[in-house]
């Protein structure tokens, strides 16, 4: 039996008894007290007195316990956690709406208002951010989920449907994907992003600034950095003294306000996407991030072998595995020029209950399946889905 004194707050840390290492040292205390041949039974009254004195006291440990690992983000839960995140400045994400452009067609010099509406074939509709005027023919608009959730994520050329027509307004399509779309944020992934954001409070360096984008960007879901402090181009294209930020999801305007913010003066940003940002001068700065080319990846899992673990929708479960590790819409996965290593997959599926044996093959296509990992270049992402992943 432990001793009290190796209760509570030791050297270790907070060891926090056992109920039944409660009851025997309150017996033995009371033996101390009243002799021996005291009557501590589960039914004589000393004997109910201190099983109930003993209860408390778990509930009273239990709660310093808490207490104590309230302190820190590994074991701080709920509301606890949040504090810990303000104290770096991040705050809990909610559930956030899938986020991406939408262009629309018809006459010159008719407005699209702000709040405009469109929706998919199915019903989904999303809301412009902001308004415009159609010049040339055309206008881009950001625009934004109704509600928020996975739902509202939608692949490219999807959205083609005007809600409330207006006379000048012809038609609407999105060219790339709304992306980022998710539910409220979990204390797993809050602690992912603590860990992300550990220079967020202070610093411009790069981890500071990709710190900046995971913390403040709505629907961004991978970024990814590269400096060259050199007086010399790098050999991947870099300008002398400046860095470069590769950015999945997340809206050009708040990607670019969360670069300048971080940035030091006189450093260059560099990329294949220019937004220009309003300094508190009232000068205008262009700031020059990518975004990454999306590397479609195909699954094969083949010859399943199960046991009666396995549950009634396994397939599905095994499908979500492996979306979650690849990831696509939503934070986490894979990182933006982090390769597919076919290896790691199997461990991925054997997380299923019930799963025996199987074989897995990749595919960059869709037609060739093998071993042979899938290499993803520095400004590039693997993504897939549900419609990319076979199971058999």
């Amino acid at each position: 039996m432990a001793k009290p004194n190796d209760w509570g707050l030791t050297d270790a840390g907070f060891r926090r008894p056992t109920y039944a290492e409660l009851l025997d040292a309150l017996e033995y205390k009371a033996r101390e007290l009243f002799g021996s041949k005291a009557n501590l039974t589960v039914r004589s009254p000393l004997g109910v007195f201190l099983r109930i004195f003993a209860w408390v006291l778990n509930l009273l440990f239990s709660t310093l316990e808490d207490v104590y690992n309230s302190r820190f983000v590994d074991t701080a839960v709920g509301t606890s956690l949040l504090h810990l995140g303000r104290m770096i400045g991040i705050r809990l994400l909610g559930a956030q709406k899938a986020m991406g452009y939408l262009t629309f067609y018809g006459d010159d010099n008719v407005e699209v208002p702000e709040g405009f509406l469109a929706e998919t074939t199915a019903g989904m509709q999303y809301v412009t951010l902001s308004s415009g005027v159609i010049t040339n023919g055309s206008v881009t608009l950001p625009a934004s989920a109704a509600v928020a959730g996975p739902d509202g994520n939608t692949a490219e050329r999807t959205i083609k449907n005007i809600t409330n027509p207006k006379l000048g307004i012809r038609s609407v399509i999105n060219e790339k994907a709304f992306e980022g779309g998710r539910n409220t944020e979990t204390d797993d992934e809050f602690r992912e992003r603590y860990y992300l954001s550990v220079d967020f409070a202070g610093g411009v360096n790069l981890d500071a600034i990709i710190a900046e984008i995971y913390g403040s960007v709505e629907a961004v879901i991978a970024v990814a950095g590269e400096e060259n402090d050199t007086d010399f181009e790098s050999k991947t294209g870099l300008p002398p003294h400046s860095f470069e930020v590769v950015a999945y999801g997340g809206l050009d305007e708040d990607i670019a306000r969360a670069i300048y913010r971080r940035k030091a003066a006189g450093i260059q940003t560099f990329g294949n996407t220019t937004v220009p940002v309003v300094t508190a001068a009232g000068s205008i700065c262009d700031v020059h991030f990518s975004r990454p080319t999306p590397v479609c990846v195909w699954v094969k899992v083949f010859n399943l072998v199960t046991d009666s673990k396995f549950p009634l929708d396994g397939i599905e479960r095994i499908k979500r595995a492996v979306i979650r590790h690849i990831g696509v819409n939503t934070r986490g996965g894979l990182n933006i020029g982090q390769d597919v290593i076919c290896v790691t997959l199997p461990t991925v599926v054997l997380k299923v209950p019930g799963v025996v044996d199987f074989d897995l093959q990749l595919s960059p296509d869709g037609e060739n399946f093998s071993w042979k990992n899938i290499q993803i270049a520095a400004r590039e992402k693997a993504v897939t889905d549900e419609s990319m992943v076979i199971v058999e």
